[in-house]
């Protein structure tokens, strides 16, 4: 069997979509064509899907206070990234409330992983967004650089976490213990609490 087709099975067994086009929008060493692409489709999105444009900008928000180090280019890069995650068809949900549970989730997570730093790495070879374990997870990336790839984190990283979550009885708290590789209630209790506020905070400014 060829090697994609066999990256594909993996990735299916673990309940992991491939997210059409992988390659992610503008990362860090994105140049000016890129800012302007990703300018279009920011003003396309804000056309045609008001709601997930109003998540968009939360999103951003959010992402620039809690790191005023990120250049705009990459904030915005990250925030559209995560917001195309969401609304992609695989993760859609039938209520506005479980889709920002959903994305509550996924912002306290990156927030506690890696602070929205696509280029993230750490001293135990965990990278990019959601900080997965190159090592661990690495029949999942072409090449270790591929980890830091937008898109690519966020489609494998989320896949691992529903993989925990249903070894968990779709318990979070458990799921984060495996996500983490250790029982950390530290850990669990800021990415929940972390979750807590991003949703809140949105639910209580309209953001006109």
């Amino acid at each position: 069997m060829p090697a994609g087709k066999v990256i594909i099975v993996l990735l299916c067994a673990l309940g992991i979509s491939i997210h059409p086009g992988i390659k992610g929008h503008c990362g860090p060493g994105g140049g000016t064509g890129c800012t302007t692409e990703l300018s279009a489709e920011i003003e396309a999105m804000k056309n045609r899907n008001p709601d997930k444009y109003r998540d968009f900008r939360h999103v951003l928000r959010h992402i620039r206070t809690m790191n005023r180090r990120q250049n705009e280019k990459t904030s915005l890069s990250v925030a559209k990234a995560l917001v195309d995650h969401v609304y992609w068809e695989r993760y859609r949900f039938t209520s506005a409330e479980h889709r920002l549970n959903f994305l509550s989730v996924l912002m306290g997570i990156v927030r506690v992983e890696s602070l929205f730093d696509p280029a993230a790495v750490s001293n135990r070879n965990a990278r990019g967004l959601m900080q997965i374990h190159s090592p661990t997870w690495k029949r999942y990336f072409s090449s270790p650089d591929e980890a830091h790839d937008l898109r690519r984190n966020l489609t494998v990283g989320t896949g691992i976490l529903r993989h925990y979550m249903r070894r968990s009885n779709n318990d979070l708290r458990r799921a984060l213990y495996r996500y983490l590789g250790a029982p950390d209630d530290r850990y669990a209790d800021k990415v929940i609490e972390s979750a807590a506020a991003f949703k809140a905070r949105v639910l209580s400014d309209t953001m006109e």
